[in-house]
Formats: C-alpha cells, structure tokens, sequence
C-alpha cells in the first residue's frame, strides 16, 4: 500500500527543516587574528560558551601595534569579572596604570577634566542646584575624581593603608604586555591556536567557508570572528560589506606615535589631550614610559611638518613611527557567517579611548546572542546587533564631533575647518539643549541612560570648552561652593599617588568592592578565574 501522499510531504519539510536548523548550529568558531580583538573573544567565548569550539589562526610574522592605550572604566569589569581575570596576577604581570578620566589643554581654559564620575549632574549638599551650575568660571575640585585628578593623586587612602576607590576608573595599558599576557592565557585555555598565513579565503553562499593556510591546511567553521585589523580581511575584503567614511565629520587621518623612558615626571592618573597646530597630542603614563602620540589631518599637514611639530612639542622623542588610518566603520558588523571586532569593524581616533570598549561590548552581544539562541546563528540576532552597533558607532563619531566643534585654542587652517565644517548629528540637539536650558540634564535621564558618555561625557565638553548657555538672572551661592571645592581638595591632597597605588595592586590585587564602580557585561559563567 502506498504511502499517504500528505504524509510524505510533511516528512520532507521536516526533514528540510531539521537540515537548516543543523546547518545553522555552532559548533566550531574560528578568530582571524591573535591581537587584542582575537585574544578577548577567544577567551569570551571559552568562558561563556564552552560547548564551542574555539580556534586562533594568527601569524607570528605580523607584528602589533605596540602603542600605549587608554580604556574606559568598563574595561575593569569585562577583565575581572567578566572573562574572570585574576586581578593580582594581571597587575603583576600587564602593569597597568589607572586611569580615572582625561585632562583636556582645549578651548579658552588652561585645562579641563571629564572625569569618569560625577562630576557636573550630581547635587551639592546644602544648595539647590546641581554642580555644573557652579562651574562655569572655574571647574577645578569639582568632583573627589577630578580632585585627586588636579592633585595627580591616583586614589584615595584607607585606614589600614590600601587603595580607596571612591569613583570609576580605568586602565592605561601597554599593547605588547597586554597582548602577551592574554597570548599565554589562551595557552591554559581549551583554545586551539594555528600560527600560518591566511592565502585564500573560500565563501559559499552562507558566507566564509573556510581558511586556506600557507602550510596548506584548510581550516573550516560555522562562524567566523574577523579580527584581522585594518586588513579587514572577511568582511571587509571577502564580503566586500560597505564602509561608511566618517572623515566628513572627523577630519584626522593619520597619527606619529612615540615615548620615551620615565624619569622624574610625575606620575599622572589621566590620559593628556592636548591641542595641536593640525590635530591634537595623548600623553599617556606607563611605569617607565611616556607615551605620546600626534593626531592629524593630512588634508593640512604632511607627514614630516607633524613630525617636526610633534617633535618640537616633545623635545624627549626617540623613535616615533606614523600610522595611517580611514575613520569609519562597515555599515553592519555581522554579515552571514562573520562578525567583526576591532579596527576590522571600525576605527575611529582614539580621543575618548573608546576601542577596547566597543571590542569589549561586541564580544559581549556576540556571547549572548548565540547564549539566547542555544548556541544557533538567527537572522534576527544577527540584525539586532548590527542595529545595536552601529547605533554605538554614531553615538562616538558624534560624541567626538563634539570636541572639534568648539574647540577654539588655536585659529590655524584645521582648526578653522574643524569649528566650521564639523557637524555634530544625534549630538546637536543636546547642545541645543544645553544652550537653552544650562547644565541640566535631569529631563534627559531617559535618554542618557543607554548613552556610553552619559550625561556626564557630554557636560564636561560642553562646561569644558566654554560653551555658552541660558544662565538664570539671579546670582548663584558660592561661598559654600567654594568651600565644598575646599574639603575636596584637602581630601584629594592627602591621597596615595600612582607609585603607592600599584604598588598595593600589585601586592593584593583589586576587591570586589574596587570594582563596584564600573559598569557591568554580564553575569559571568560558573567557574573559576582563569587565573
């Protein structure tokens, strides 16, 4: 007897379906690329996913790009708690230096702080108005962080003589340590690593099919992490996915980078921002190098009259070397069978250290979209956060536009096109905002929420550059704002400084309560550290 007909069919769309569902599960992922990008997200996904498979295919003949970096307070969290990172071992081992905020040479002040607390939004006690009203004319001692900040304090000093944290903070980290460090993590890790050079890349109509190395091995996956750097050798060169150019709205394209061996400087907790002649210079501190770095626009300035500027602007220099850049980012950063991380997804110049964040965040909504999927690639994660990330995207070119816009120390060509031609997007009705109604930002506590910069980024740029607003006719109370600012820099004055903080750090490691401050990824797996 035949078999029913209806039955049959129903057989075969089962089947079918089963096929597809097969076809999209992830048992295997491959990083391109064993720099930062590739080190985090193998570990990530180690960690969170350990049903999966993880391989590194990186070449040793690559070199990195062994700058000194700033971070954003988040990237405490994602290292500590997060991945698991025992903090005593990474202080011992990377040596970082904290970070808790930038000091800014820009606009018509002598200098400026966005610290990364409270600095302007929070209230005073004992008068009516929030901190940025008192701020106009003199920003100094305006929060404890920025405090410590003006005393090149690091943090505060408990009783029995450790660290007090009293805000957030971040890392200044250096790239070569850094990079070892997670190189020999993934040592300890059920993370296969292959050490060959990418010849051909293999696509199907699911996207990459796989890797053909130059040994003459072919490394296969079901998903494919690029983090090839610039090279963007997957979604960008591969799947020849759209770069959409930022450089209408950030002009800098090019960057000489720099140092030279620590003596007797003081040790500063901040990344230094400091206006130059055709971009703007980083100064930032490591135990016994100084970091500095000049960024650019080649539209106004060659290569060797920024080299000479910068020179003449650090007498100290040894040898420097000029990167070349497009700021940018690819329209979606996960297409088919790939997601990119890194400068393979984006790069924009890092005035507000914001590349390992946005690393960070990307290997965090990878995670858990294949956690809330069961381990299964879907369209609608996948669209989700591609609309997720490069809303983030808009949120720093805009946010950086910021600092272009007003910025008036110096009247050269660049700085002229800059004031003129920036444009500031989502950005310009805070401004408009800000113009009208003063620094409060209470009524935008909705939307600032979701904001990386928060209100707080966004006031210190403004109150910082001088920007002007609605101010009310009545005059404010200072005497006991100033006397607030007093306390604040009595306490900041008798904190630890950097030397005396790491030293603790190295010695104990960070609390759970020293990490309390900073913002959180996510809950992280059962297990131990992987230190």
């Amino acid at each position: 007897m035949d078999a029913c007909p209806v039955h049959a069919r129903y057989k075969k769309l089962n089947h079918a379906k089963m096929l597809v569902a097969e076809a999209n599960n992830v048992r295997h992922i491959v990083v391109l690329g064993g720099g930062t990008a590739g080190l985090l997200a193998a570990l990530a996904i180690e960690r969170h996913l350990p049903q999966i498979r993880v391989t590194v295919v990186r070449s040793s003949q690559l070199g990195i790009i062994g700058v000194g970096e700033g971070t954003v307070p988040s990237i405490v969290r994602f290292l500590h708690d997060y991945l698991g990172i025992d903090s005593k071992t990474f202080h011992q081992s990377v040596r970082p230096s904290l970070k808790l905020g930038l000091r800014f040479l820009w606009g018509k002040r002598s200098h400026f702080h966005y610290s990364f607390s409270p600095q302007f939004s929070a209230p005073v006690p004992g008068l009516p108005h929030a901190k940025g009203w008192y701020c106009n004319d003199d920003l100094a001692y305006a929060d404890i962080c920025s405090a410590l900040m003006d005393e090149d304090k690091a943090c505060l000093k408990r009783i029995d003589g450790r660290p007090r944290f009293v805000g957030p903070f971040a890392y200044h980290l250096e790239n070569e340590r850094l990079v070892g460090f997670l190189e020999a993590l993934t040592d300890n890790a059920r993370i296969e690593k292959i050490d060959d050079v990418v010849v051909r890349i293999k696509q199907r109509e699911a996207g990459i099919e796989s890797l053909e190395l130059e040994s003459g091995r072919s490394v296969r996956a079901d998903l494919f992490v690029d983090c090839s750097g610039f090279r963007s050798e997957l979604l960008g060169r591969s799947l020849r996915e759209r770069f959409v150019d930022f450089s209408n709205t950030l002009l800098c394209d090019r960057a000489v980078a720099g140092g030279w061996p620590r003596t007797h400087e003081t040790y500063k907790p901040y990344t230094t921002a400091e206006t130059m002649r055709a971009g703007w210079c980083w100064q930032i501190e490591h135990d016994e190098l100084i970091n500095r770095g000049y960024v650019y626009s080649s539209r106004f300035i060659d290569d060797d009259e920024a080299e000479k500027e910068f020179r003449e602007k650090c007498p100290r220099l040894t040898e420097t070397r000029t990167i070349r850049f497009r700021t940018g980012v690819h329209e979606r950063t996960w297409v088919k069978n790939v997601v990119a991380l890194g400068n393979a997804a984006g790069f924009v110049e890092p005035l507000e250290a914001t590349a390992i964040g946005m690393m960070c965040d990307g290997i965090s909504l990878l995670v858990r979209a294949l956690q809330s999927a069961h381990g299964r690639l879907l369209d609608i994660h996948r669209d989700n956060y591609n609309r997720y990330v490069w809303d983030s995207w808009q949120t720093v070119r805009d946010f950086l536009a910021l600092h272009y816009k007003f910025n008036d120390r110096l009247n050269s060509p660049f700085w002229q096109a800059a004031n003129e031609e920036t444009t500031l997007g989502r950005a310009q009705h805070l401004v408009d905002y800000f113009r009208a109604g003063g620094p409060d930002f209470r009524f935008l506590d909705r939307e600032l929420r979701t904001d990386m910069f928060t209100s707080e980024g966004y006031l210190a740029m403004l109150l910082g550059q001088g920007v002007a607003f609605n101010a009310p006719a009545e005059p404010l109370e200072t005497e006991r704002w100033k006397q607030f600012k007093m306390d604040l820099q009595r306490q900041a004055s008798a904190g630890m400084d950097m030397h005396q903080c790491l030293s603790s750090l190295r010695m104990n490691g960070l609390t759970k309560s020293d990490m309390w401050f900073n913002p959180v990824y996510a809950t992280p797996s059962p297990g131990s550290a992987i230190v």
